[in-house]
């Protein structure tokens, strides 16, 4: 009997089916992750967000508004749906960043047009390390407002002289304290922000936690072109600045 070419065997034909749904596998899910990454820059594009979660979804920290007073708000850490703490504040939620061993949280809460937006919470007990200053006078807890070796006081910082003789305090237009993640599981990047009337300059902290204390481990002053990242969002959500 004459041998049929052009028949296929089972098994190439099954293998050919196999690549093709792959390919179409793939194709979906560079399409989902495409329309993830579109969504939430749209998310960030529209406005601040009321609740930020770890990657394991066990802890969050929600920013809930107070009915009747729209610049009023309580900030709640939770930890598998149930409360850890919370504590009335204003403004809104830009960003959360978890240690990646889970254990603390650090918190930019734009509270006004500049100043101190820092938080530092511990996730075992709910206890702030670090909170703004103004909210840690209010509370009587002065000493939870500071951040031990830092230069964030009514003195001219050195490092900047040396960098601006003119950018004194008395030329200082705006200040800013806040976060821009972890460099290790006890180690936070902090940023000291200023604007002066010939530009800005940041100093960048590695600020170390022990026990319940933050303190300055790493220090270096450096001129900008241009407002960070942070102070930008926090002025553009903002419906008092304009630049």
């Amino acid at each position: 009997m004459a041998r049929n070419n052009n028949l296929k065997s089972p098994t190439t034909t099954r293998s050919r089916f196999i690549v093709v749904i792959l390919m179409l596998v793939s194709i979906a899910y560079a399409r989902g992750a495409g329309n993830q990454h579109e969504s939430s820059e749209k998310a960030n594009e529209s406005g601040p967000p009321a609740q930020v979660c770890s990657r394991d979804n066990k802890y969050c920290v929600h920013m809930i508004p107070t009915p009747g007073h729209p610049d009023e708000c309580t900030l709640r850490v939770s930890a598998s749906g149930t409360t850890l703490v919370e504590s009335p504040t204003m403004g809104y939620l830009l960003d959360a960043f978890f240690s990646p061993d889970n254990k603390y949280v650090a918190i930019n809460n734009r509270r006004a047009n500049a100043g101190d937006y820092l938080w530092v919470i511990s996730l075992r007990n709910g206890q702030a390390i670090k909170m703004p200053d103004d909210v840690a006078e209010d509370l009587g807890k002065k000493e939870a407002g500071t951040i031990a070796g830092d230069h964030w006081s009514d003195q001219s910082m050195p490092e900047i002289l040396a960098l601006c003789p003119t950018c004194t305090r008395d030329d200082l237009r705006h200040s800013f304290l806040f976060s821009t993640g972890w460099k290790s599981a006890g180690e936070l990047k902090v940023v000291e922000e200023f604007e002066f009337s010939k530009g800005w300059i940041a100093a960048n902290n590695v600020c170390r936690i022990t026990g319940t204390s933050l303190s300055v481990a790493e220090h270096k002053v450096a001129k900008e072109s241009r407002p960070s990242e942070l102070v930008r969002r926090a002025w553009t959500w903002s419906p008092f600045h304009s630049e």
